[in-house]
């Protein structure tokens, strides 16, 4: 697959699709190329993305960088084909890429891509999206768990959420024997027990936590305001007031209360029917 081909499949936005092939011929872009094998090792991260972004040079809208990380994207795609995994579910990894950048335009108005520090983890066939949610093997201080990301616009229904579960169990099992069977995790906001005072009883959301037994919490957390509100900031008073948990977030946090976030346990067989009405 080459880049071109990449851009249609994560469906990227024409302007950011131009911008892209722009620049793929960048001599900065060959200068950086020296240190993808740094993306190949978690333990290399660290050292990678300072690397690359000083070869990359002047790169204000983040574009070199995504060009960057989708010509790892389009040599990945092999990798992908030889285990055995569909075009969808490539697309659906590498198309976290065109939800960041329409995501910089809705709350910013313009394209813009600035998570190249989080890119290393789909190229490096480390983080995959199987169906609504994305999973991450990890493994650090000789324990293997997978730990599991919400997608902004992830379906948290059950019966998404149980077929993600079970997609990703079969899927990993057979593309990394080393996780099979690990310890799914999660640590988000959406986990924090305080949504249960600004949810309705069927909230998705709700639905999602009933999915994890909790391990640790972190009520001082601040990660909850970038996802509700698209950023990061602004300060409370100026929060949009658009939607119920948004009205009612803005709220608690005038009051001098916060969400926080919480780490748990994904439950045993939680993509049966028994495993949601047990819990």
């Amino acid at each position: 697959m080459n880049l071109s081909e990449v851009c249609d499949i994560i469906a990227l936005p024409a302007a950011v699709k131009d911008a892209v092939l722009a620049r793929r011929d960048l001599p900065e872009l060959r200068q950086a190329e020296r240190h993808k094998r740094l993306l190949e090792a978690r333990s290399d991260w660290p050292q990678a993305i300072p690397a690359i972004t000083s070869a990359l040079g002047d790169d204000p809208d983040g574009m070199r960088m995504l060009t960057f990380m989708l010509l790892r994207a389009a040599e990945t795609h092999a990798r992908y084909r030889a285990h055995g995994l569909s075009d969808t579910i490539f697309a659906d990894t590498m198309g976290f890429c065109t939800r960041f950048v329409n995501d910089h335009f809705e709350h910013y108005g313009s394209f813009a891509f600035r998570w190249g520090w989080w890119m290393p983890r789909q190229v490096a066939f480390q983080e995959f999206r199987f169906g609504a949610l994305e999973y991450e093997l990890v493994e650090s201080e000789g324990a293997r768990f997978i730990s599991i990301h919400i997608p902004a616009d992830a379906k948290l229904n059950p019966a998404a959420l149980q077929q993600s579960y079970q997609l990703a169990r079969t899927s990993i099992a057979r593309i990394a024997s080393d996780f099979a069977g690990a310890e799914m995790q999660c640590d988000s906001w959406m986990l924090s027990p305080v949504l249960e005072t600004l949810l309705p009883a069927h909230s998705n959301i709700l639905w999602f936590q009933k999915s994890f037994e909790l391990l640790s919490v972190n009520p001082d957390s601040p990660h909850a305001v970038r996802w509700i509100y698209g950023r990061d900031d602004l300060q409370p008073r100026a929060f949009a007031e658009r939607t119920s948990l948004q009205k009612k977030t803005k709220a608690l946090m005038l009051a001098g209360g916060n969400i926080g976030a919480a780490v748990g346990r994904l439950r045993d067989h939680p993509w049966t029917a028994e495993g949601y009405a047990r819990h």
